[in-house]
Formats: C-alpha cells, structure tokens, sequence
C-alpha cells in the first residue's frame, strides 16, 4: 500500500511538474511576425539605380495587432534617367530565371516590380534591364550586392531575444501566459554602409511602439511610441 502511494506522489508530482513547464513557457514571438524584411540589395549602374527587398509579409496587409499568414514577396525599385519608357527586367535565383515589365509609380519616380519569391541566400543578384517595347535599344546590366554581405547580422530570432530583454516593459505588457496580445513587423534597414532593424509592436488598438535596433548587437538605439495606426 505504501509502495502505491510512493507511486501516485511521484506520477502527481511528474505532471504538476508538466503543467507548471506549460504554464510558464514563453510565446515563440516569431510566430507573431506578420512582415519581415530579411535582405536588402543595392546596385548602381551609370544613371540607372536598383534597390531590392527580399522577406515574407502578411496578407491582407494590415497593422491591426493580429499576426495573419505570410506570404514570400521580392520587390525591385528600379531609379531610370528616362521615365518616359517601359522597362522590363531579368534575373536568375537558385537555376530559375525570372523576367518582368515594371510598372511605373508617378509618386515614387520609379519602375517598380513585386513577385512572391523566397528571399535568397545568395551575396548579388545580377539583373538585365532592356526597353520593352524595343528590343534594339542599349541594355543595361547591373549587379545588387546585398547589405548585408561582410556583416554579422542577426537572425530574426536572435533579434527579437534580443529587443525583449533591452524592452522588457513593452513585451510584458503584451505578453499573457504562453500568448502574445499583438502582432511584429520587423524589417532590415540600410544606411551609409550599416545595417539596422526596425522592430514594430503593435497592439489590437492599432498602438505602434517602435525600436530602432543595430542589425548585429540587437542593441536598442531609439524607441518611439505612436497611437496612429500604421
């Protein structure tokens, strides 16, 4: 009878011992990113500039505080000397060869082009850009490098690790048990040969805190606090 009793104490104690590791197990915040900016390249050409951002992103997009599936998207911001022409442009990533009218935004001044395609791991991307509308016309090839070739950036959950201990305030706030209340836009910055991340909580009111962090210490730089919806 003692044994049983031994018995049941242990196997009473083994599953408090499960529901308390539970009940105290943090969320995987990655799992509430609803945009995130891994890579960015750059290229200059004579008068013609390209800049691409490679990542995943929610959709539809929203900054509403509630993570929604993501999709792989690769957008390419073409910088032209003469926007009175379209412009069609061809890549190659992973052995697939990709090609592609951009379309022209009168706000921007730039041609641009947006496919749901994985971010690459590759270092360049080496993109042909012709007239489309006349095959004979001069075309220009450039090389985009990626920003973050050379540096030790950090991945998306280093990153987040962390924004969280430098931020602690913040994330509890938004932080219930296992749950996260809210949703993350992380996105890859570039400025003057450094790399920088921005990192968005944004609550269901539609409340953005936003942190400016280095891209490889995760050191937070700058905050900022705004009740406008994003």
């Amino acid at each position: 009878m003692k044994k049983f009793i031994r018995i049941a104490a242990v196997l009473a104690l083994a599953v408090l011992l499960v529901l308390a590791a539970g009940c105290s197990k943090e969320p995987d915040l990655t799992d509430y990113v609803s945009e995130y900016r891994s890579n960015i390249y750059v290229g200059t050409q004579e008068k013609y500039s390209i800049f691409v951002s490679c990542g995943t992103r929610e959709y539809p997009y929203r900054a509403d505080g509630t993570p929604a599936d993501c999709s792989d998207l690769f957008e390419v911001a073409l910088t032209v000397p003469d926007n009175t022409r379209t412009y069609k442009i061809s890549f190659a990533l992973d052995g697939k060869t990709y090609e592609a009218e951009l379309s022209f935004d009168n706000v921007r001044m730039i041609h641009n082009y947006s496919q749901s395609i994985p971010a690459p791991d590759a270092e360049k991307i080496d993109f042909t850009i012709c007239d489309a509308d006349d095959a004979d016309a001069e075309k220009i090839n450039l090389t985009a490098q990626s920003v973050k070739a050379g540096q030790q950036v950090l991945s998306l959950n280093q990153l987040l690790d962390a924004v969280k201990k430098e931020n602690s305030k913040i994330f509890s706030t938004h932080t219930n048990g296992n749950k996260f209340s809210g949703e993350l836009y992380v996105r890859l910055l570039w400025n003057d040969g450094a790399c920088y991340y921005y990192v968005g909580v944004i609550d269901t009111d539609g409340k953005t805190f936003a942190i400016l962090a280095d891209a490889t210490t995760g050191k937070t730089l700058a905050t900022h606090e705004s009740e406008d919806k994003t």
